[in-house]
């Protein structure tokens, strides 16, 4: 795909912040978490409850000018799912929809990065189509797809990621709180 290194999540953090949809230091929060544990960016804003799933991917749509669809109004093509591992297709929540001679079209959950379409475009060895899908619609589709795939380890990792984004805010508070009793105890008061 043609442009794929414009979907970046600096690029998306930045449409928030002018969006006023999020607040700054959400966003900052949820980069950062994303670096340690590896959660997408978007899904910890989702998670952690900062903007809605259906109003980021309507940002998403708007910003980077990418058709929307959802996967429940498309018949899934089963040769278009085993053009990627199963294991991919539920660490970054994406569902490939249609395969079409060297296209392949994927739903993104919202959005993933350009480095995990340059990944899925080489795995299957296709040109890749990226459609802005719903990463919950996504899952669901992938679990009915792969029956036998466990559900826990992924969903609680990200859930927990999630829930530090969103207390992190108070352990930054409880830094400096301790901070300020040390002075004033270093200072006899």
């Amino acid at each position: 795909m043609k442009g794929m290194e414009r979907i970046t999540t600096v690029r998306l953090a930045e449409a928030l912040s002018q969006a006023s949809a999020v607040a700054n230091e959400k966003i900052t929060e949820a980069l950062y978490q994303q670096d340690s544990t590896g959660v997408p960016f978007p899904e910890l804003l989702i998670d952690g409850g900062e903007i809605s799933e259906w109003d980021l991917a309507k940002l998403v749509v708007q910003h980077f000018q990418l058709p929307f669809l959802m996967a429940s109004n498309c018949q899934i093509d089963r040769n278009a799912v085993a053009c990627l591992p199963e294991d991919f297709l539920f660490e970054h929540r994406m569902l490939p929809l249609q395969v079409t001679g060297i296209a392949l079209t994927v739903s993104m959950p919202v959005l993933v990065t350009h480095k995990v379409l340059q990944e899925a475009q080489q795995l299957s060895g296709k040109n890749l189509f990226p459609i802005v899908g719903l990463g919950s619609e996504n899952l669901r589709f992938l679990f009915e797809l792969f029956p036998d795939h466990p559900r826990d380890n992924d969903d609680r990792r990200r859930k927990q990621a999630a829930k530090r984004s969103t207390q992190s805010s108070d352990s930054w508070e409880s830094i400096f709180d301790v901070g300020d009793q040390e002075v004033l105890k270093d200072l006899g008061l």
